[in-house]
């Protein structure tokens, strides 16, 4: 049947949200392909999908390593987007039917507008459209009522957001290093002169949108705040396989530090971003002495990558260090998850029943608007990273793991009202009705 290409953004999190969905494609005789890094080609092709190197042109990491600025940088990347396509080989190869495109990697769209190839934009976060009463997710806001006063409240949020969005393209076109995507997009329209309309949609949380073209959110509809949702969106949920295999060493070796007796506390803070680095070993640390104090717990911590166990001392017996864990395995035997904010993280929580606590870490991505409904649906609380003092922290997790059972009814209610809104099923078949439509316009013309 017809190969259906993913373009997601290479990071664990996104991929991940996407494999339930390439699966079940999968099984109903679609070729999957990926287009990715080299990085991502170990654990795409474990899941048993076909993959594709992203061309180093498009690649400003790679790009970096051969020349001698970064002025450099942004002039060869620019040169590369309006002068190359980013698709043009998968294209080529594979000759797909359908592109899944994340809306992170969205402003590559424009290189698909003379190819009557069908498009649907992939979004992990919740909707990112502006929506009365519900804030961008980069605020940390709940709106708990719906009167005048939250109405305007929420509205303030959003005019001060697009502003800072706005001034943000703005300098990032100004400077000699930094790439406004937005400008850039703008720049190839002008200089192709396409006669395909592009209805772009710049009033979001993120990144834009396209107003003529489907998109797939790939959180649960039922965790975000009450909303309506736009006409060329829908909600596919829970995208997140809790069955997938995970590394059998690994597990193992968790099995041994795993104790009956003690309360377990799984923290990770994610690695994507490094300018973080720095604000995670410190709370890391924050965390280690607050256990050291705590015996009947038991700290499960995953570090990350760029993080080496071996740089923290005074190690108290009852926390254990790791790169890296099976994260699924560790939910199931923890009492509580401390997080991030991350929305890969919140769903294995909601399904595997879960409390959170979360600090969110970077303030431009979604992690505080999770954060928020995190306490709005009353399956966790939630930090602030650099503020808390571990007294504060401490009291966090001791209220949750006394109250466990009071959360984890309410994470119950969450996750049957996911599973029994049939958003995934209903999800597979519009993508391939997708398929089908397109397909029969093409055959006509």
């Amino acid at each position: 049947m017809a190969p259906v290409l993913f373009v997601i953004l290479d990071t664990a999190s996104h991929l991940n949200a996407s494999f339930k969905m390439a699966h079940a494609l999968q099984s109903h005789g679609h070729q999957i392909v990926y287009l990715g890094k080299l990085s991502s080609e170990k654990m795409i092709k474990q899941q048993g999908f076909d993959f594709l190197v992203r061309s180093e042109d498009f690649q400003p990491g790679i790009i970096a390593g051969k020349v001698d600025s970064s002025e450099q940088v942004k002039e060869i990347m620019e040169e590369n987007f309006i002068g190359k396509n980013f698709f043009e080989e998968a294209i080529s190869q594979y000759k797909p039917e359908l592109i899944l495109l994340d809306t992170s990697l969205i402003y590559y769209v424009v290189h698909l507008l003379q190819r009557n190839i069908p498009i649907i934009t992939v979004s992990t976060k919740v909707c990112q459209d502006k929506t009365a009463f519900v804030p961008p997710f980069q605020s940390s806001f709940i709106p708990y009522t719906r009167n005048i006063l939250s109405w305007l409240k929420v509205e303030f949020i959003w005019i001060l957001h697009l502003l800072r969005k706005q001034w943000k393209n703005y300098l990032d076109n100004a400077s000699p290093v930094q790439i406004s995507w937005v400008y850039l997009a703008k720049k190839y329209l002008r200089q192709k002169e396409t006669k395909v309309v592009l209805r772009m949609n710049l009033k979001r949380s993120s990144h834009l949108g396209l107003e003529n073209t489907p998109e797939l959110i790939l959180s649960p509809r039922h965790f975000d705040f009450p909303r309506s949702i736009p006409k060329n969106q829908r909600y596919m949920e829970p995208v997140v396989d809790v069955s997938r295999k995970e590394d059998p060493n690994e597990i193992a070796q968790i099995d041994k530090i795993l104790s009956a007796t003690h309360k377990t506390v799984y923290c990770a803070m994610g690695s994507y971003d490094i300018r973080h680095r720095m604000d995670r070993a410190k709370f890391f640390v924050k965390l280690i002495n607050i256990f050291l104090l705590h015996k009947s717990w038991r700290l499960v911590l995953s570090l990350g990558k760029d993080l080496d166990p071996s740089g923290f001392t005074s190690v108290p017996d009852n926390v254990f260090l790791f790169q890296s864990v099976p994260q699924l395995y560790v939910i199931k035997q923890a009492d509580l998850v401390i997080s991030h904010g991350g929305m890969q993280t919140i769903t294995e929580c909601i399904l595997l029943q879960t409390p959170l606590l979360v600090f969110p870490l970077n303030q431009e991505l979604d992690q505080p608007g999770n954060a928020a409904r995190i306490v709005y649906h009353k399956i966790g609380l939630r930090g602030n990273l650099k503020s808390d003092k571990p007294k504060v922290i401490e009291d966090k997790i001791d209220m949750l793991l006394c109250n466990k059972d009071y959360y984890e009814n309410n994470i119950k209610h969450l996750k049957r009202e996911m599973l029994d809104s049939g958003d995934f099923d209903k999800g597979i078949k519009f993508i391939e009705s997708y398929m089908q439509r397109h397909s029969s316009i093409h055959e006509q013309v």
